[in-house]
């Protein structure tokens, strides 16, 4: 069978609008090959051995199983990190935080050490270790499972020796203080919202990293009411939000005296994406 048929096989089985970039990236993953070799070299022969691997990947596919959780990989500001099941996929919506950091730390030249609540499977902190040479960060996570993938996805990229990872419910085992920002992208959904994801993110995903509780704002308010006993003096805070929370954010901070400046991010689609605080 060659590429062109197995390709063909794949579309026939999925359905959905993504069924032709999760077919590329199933092809590339198996013959470990990237996408554009896959599109060049539609004519060339692949074993019976990548075929069943193939079609096995189409069958979990059919059941909903996201692409992400069957490749095992993601790719995120250019950075390919390790996924597994029990941890959230990483989106790439989170890059406009990243961007957004990057550009308000690398205005520094001393060292910074940066605390990240809920860790996940490392993408933030990590890529802003791989963009900022003197940054150290802390990151917690009550998930152990997300421990473990971060600190996997860490040492791949080569930047184990500037991280620590702890198991923690937010700041309960932390005994850093004097960090200089803290960064997250906790859960925002508003539970009632969690029953309209999509049936992949809602029977494959962890519910508990999207749940936001009543309002979405639960872990905003239990990061900021304690954030001062663990900052500088001079000091950012950098969250991820939901497409329509930034007002709400900015009361919270009123909320507990935070007097600096803060901006709202939008994305491509002019949707709020992330707020920037800064005292």
């Amino acid at each position: 069978m060659t590429i062109r048929q197995i390709y063909t096989y794949c579309i026939n089985e999925l359905n959905g609008d993504e069924k032709y970039i999760d077919t590329e990236l199933l092809i590339a993953h198996v013959l470990k090959k990237d996408r554009l070799y896959i599109k060049l070299n539609l004519d060339e022969e692949i074993s019976v051995e990548d075929e069943n691997y193939i079609k096995s990947g189409i069958n979990e596919l059919k059941i909903g199983k996201p692409i992400h959780y069957i490749t095992k990989v993601r790719d995120f500001f250019g950075l390919d990190f390790f996924v597994e099941e029990g941890v959230l996929i990483p989106r790439s919506d989170t890059e406009f935080l990243v961007q957004e950091s990057i550009n308000a730390l690398n205005k520094f030249d001393k060292e910074l050490h940066g605390l990240e609540i809920g860790v996940g499977s490392g993408i933030i902190s990590l890529s802003l270790l791989k963009n900022i040479p003197n940054l150290k960060m802390t990151c917690i996570d009550i998930n152990e499972k997300a421990i473990l993938l971060s600190r996997k996805n860490a040492e791949n990229l080569g930047v184990s020796d500037r991280i620590l990872l702890i198991n923690s419910n937010l700041y309960e085992n932390l005994q850093i203080h004097e960090f200089d920002f803290i960064i997250s992208n906790p859960p925002y959904i508003p539970t009632d919202d969690i029953k309209s994801l999509e049936d992949k993110v809602k029977n494959f995903e962890p519910i508990n990293a999207l749940d936001g509780r009543k309002d979405g704002l639960y872990f905003y308010d239990e990061i900021l009411k304690e954030s001062k006993k663990y900052l500088k003096k001079d000091f950012f805070i950098f969250f991820e939000i939901g497409y329509n929370q930034g007002e709400d954010l900015k009361n919270l901070f009123r909320k507990y005296n935070f007097s600096g400046d803060i901006k709202t991010i939008r994305d491509y689609n002019n949707n709020e994406r992330a707020v920037v605080y800064q005292s």
